[in-house]
């Protein structure tokens, strides 16, 4: 019996999401204690997963080659935007009116971009309905 895939969806996880994902929060950027062993809470809590090939991991119980790895997350005190981001939103926001949330575009461009859009919906139909 074969399967075959309706959709793909990409997008980012809200906060709620990443914190029902995380299987622990670290709370410490310290890694192994004295003796060489990973701290609990730490960046390499081996909730998340382990390198070592004889160890399990202490989530799924494999061993590194079969674990898959595990979410974890840290809270942090402020919001931090991605520098990656910070100049797509940038853009975004100075393409939008603060009052009403509309794209600012001359009416021109917004009938032509509404054009070749339409366009292409018609050519390729909707690749997504959100």
């Amino acid at each position: 019996m074969s399967k075959v895939i309706d959709a793909i969806k990409f997008g980012l996880l809200s906060p709620d999401e990443v914190r029902r994902h995380s299987v622990v929060e670290t709370g410490t950027s310290d890694t192994y204690d004295e003796d060489g062993a990973p701290i609990s809470g730490g960046l390499m809590d081996q909730r998340l997963g382990t390198l070592e090939p004889r160890q399990r991991c202490r989530t799924c119980g494999n061993i590194s080659i079969n674990c898959p790895g595990h979410f974890g997350h840290i809270e942090l005190a402020v919001p931090v935007i991605h520098v990656e981001f910070a100049k797509p939103i940038y853009k975004v926001l100075s393409a939008t009116c603060r009052a009403c949330g509309s794209i600012l575009l001359a009416e021109e461009l917004r009938e032509k971009l509404l054009a070749r859009r339409n366009k292409d919906i018609r050519l390729f139909g909707k690749v997504s309905d959100d």
